[in-house]
């Protein structure tokens, strides 16, 4: 252990390129914020990231976005791991190393509405999905402060009709919706990185045995192969 310690501090020195894992929530985010922490990376806690970025990005200030980007390693979850936040920190940190982490997509979405209902849907008093609609979240604090679970919520319920922008909320838990997007950014993403494949790993964890191919890819010393932590599991 002390031998590992003593090479993490080593390489934290010398590392220049930051990692963003980019992958949906409940993809493995969590398995890899701990495997990322474990290589020595600084990450930001979850809630203090959320406060200072999420909403101020939403409305097009990356100023936050940026300043909590220079003070840390590596990152996941909000914001990174919605919309083309991906690009943005492409371009104010160019060389960063971006991991795209995936499942098989109805997998992926039981394991997301089962974790909202044991968390977020719970607190709001939301037993079902289908009980799920725009006043489960509106003007209550369901998670961080007032509102801000309604308006995360919000942007999965846009709907574009010609040049009008429209919301449903039917379509925040409605599966085929929430699958076409959730394969259709994943595409997108990898359509990004086409020309830059070093700077892209597309990876399902489900599948993997160990850390190995996370560690090859950010350039760390094999000493740091090991097994992979699981972590957050819905169930």
């Amino acid at each position: 252990m002390r031998i590992i310690e003593k090479l993490q501090r080593s390489f934290r020195g010398r590392r220049s390129a930051k990692a963003f894992c980019i992958g949906y929530n409940k993809t493995g985010t969590t398995t890899m914020e701990q495997m990322l922490r474990d290589f020595g990376y600084r990450m930001p806690g979850q809630g203090m990231q959320e406060t200072a970025v999420v909403e101020q990005l939403f409305q097009g200030n990356y100023e936050p976005l940026q300043a909590l980007c220079r003070d840390y390693d590596a990152f996941q979850d909000m914001p990174f791991s919605q919309g083309v936040t991906y690009a943005v920190v492409d371009a104010m940190f160019p060389g960063s190393k971006f991991i795209l982490t995936v499942r098989e997509s109805n997998a992926w979405f039981d394991s997301l509405t089962r974790f909202h209902l044991n968390t977020i849907l719970k607190t709001a008093g939301v037993e079902r999905l289908e009980d799920f609609n725009e006043q489960s979240f509106k003007d209550k604090e369901v998670y961080l402060h007032r509102n801000y679970s309604y308006n995360v919520m919000r942007r999965h319920a846009v709907r574009v009709i010609g040049d009008e922008v429209h919301y449903d909320w039917s379509l925040v838990y409605d599966k085929e919706h929430r699958i076409e997007r959730y394969e259709q950014r994943n595409r997108d993403i990898i359509e990004y990185f086409r020309e830059r494949p070093g700077q892209l790993l597309v990876i399902d964890l489900t599948n993997e045995r160990d850390n190995s191919r996370v560690v090859d890819f950010l350039g760390l010393p094999q000493t740091f192969v090991g097994a992979l932590p699981h972590l957050n599991k819905s169930r």
